[in-house]
């Protein structure tokens, strides 16, 4: 039967904001432009509807919980145990009505409507679908993204910003070819961008290495939407932008390591890193070895 009771209350949680609402408790939370990932706890929810500001992709991670929702079109209400790896993806500003009892832990993916509505707009050729709330469902290309934003909030490894960003992209073209309102896939990119393109992009990467380089900024230098730049400089270059990035800083850095005039920690900062720890990272990551033991060996 449905359920004739009265709603209580409406909530809608900001994962843009610094400050956690009283029902949500941070635990890790990094937020690059206008794409945040973080890991949090929720309290138990009796009667509200509740929703994000953002549009949003909440992954379970802790022990399984019991769950009781109804979508704004439905009559009846569903119940379902959401495991570990189950997921709800919502549009931003449209609660639902949910209910559970215990602390669920979940990882959120929560991405700000100007940045949604700019994604879609290229990816769609100017036309923005529209997608019905998921709750509780399993989703493998989600899952494979998952891994990447766990790593993300682990190792706030170098290019960050521009890491988040094309991860953003992908999740919300993702979610809106598979759950939104029928719109025709967009061509794939063929071609890559050309080498003049490709020059502008590669010279721009090089003089700004230091720099928080950013998707947008990427794909100015080469005249394109944010997500066909993604599509065809790996078309071009084999690899991601972000990956890209991350092996020129560490070209640029075993450089520097040849000479005696900089610390370490200089040369982390000079090449785009954040600290010492990080540029070892990914160093030890690229390389095999440590800045410090690559100095030795080739002094």
């Amino acid at each position: 039967m449905p359920d004739s009771q009265p709603k209580s209350q409406t909530e809608l949680i900001d994962f843009g904001s610094e400050t956690a609402p009283a029902r949500l408790s941070y635990v890790e939370r990094v937020v690059h432009g206008g794409v945040s990932v973080s890991r949090c706890t929720l309290q138990p929810n009796a009667r509200t509807e509740i929703g994000a500001t953002q549009f949003a992709v909440a992954i379970h991670e802790g022990p399984p919980i019991d769950m009781e929702w109804r979508l704004p079109d439905a009559r009846e209400i569903e119940r379902r145990r959401i495991v570990s790896g189950n997921l709800h993806i919502t549009p931003g500003d449209q609660p639902v009505f949910l209910r559970w009892t215990s602390l669920p832990s979940l990882l959120v993916i929560a991405i700000e409507q100007p940045f949604i509505t700019q994604v879609l707009g290229e990816a769609f050729d100017g036309k923005e679908p529209t997608f019905r709330t998921q709750i509780g469902i399993h989703d493998p290309v989600i899952d494979g993204m998952t891994a990447a934003w766990r790593r993300e909030l682990a190792e706030r490894g170098a290019g960050g910003r521009l890491y988040t960003e094309g991860l953003g992209s992908a999740l919300a073209v993702h979610v809106y070819r598979t759950y939104g309102d029928g719109l025709s896939r967009p061509p794939p990119v063929i071609g890559g961008l050309g080498a003049l393109r490709l020059r502008r992009v590669v010279d721009y990467i090089e003089a700004h290495l230091a720099d928080d380089i950013s998707l947008r900024d990427l794909a100015a230098q080469a005249g394109l939407s944010t997500h066909h730049f993604g599509e065809a400089f790996k078309a071009s270059t084999g690899t991601s932008p972000h990956r890209y990035l991350v092996e020129r800083r560490i070209r640029r850095a075993k450089e520097l390591l040849l000479g005696a005039e900089q610390s370490i920690a200089e040369i982390a900062l000079s090449v785009g890193f954040a600290s010492h720890s990080h540029f070892t990272d990914n160093f030890r990551r690229m390389t095999g070895t440590t800045p410090s033991r690559f100095r030795i060996d080739r002094s």
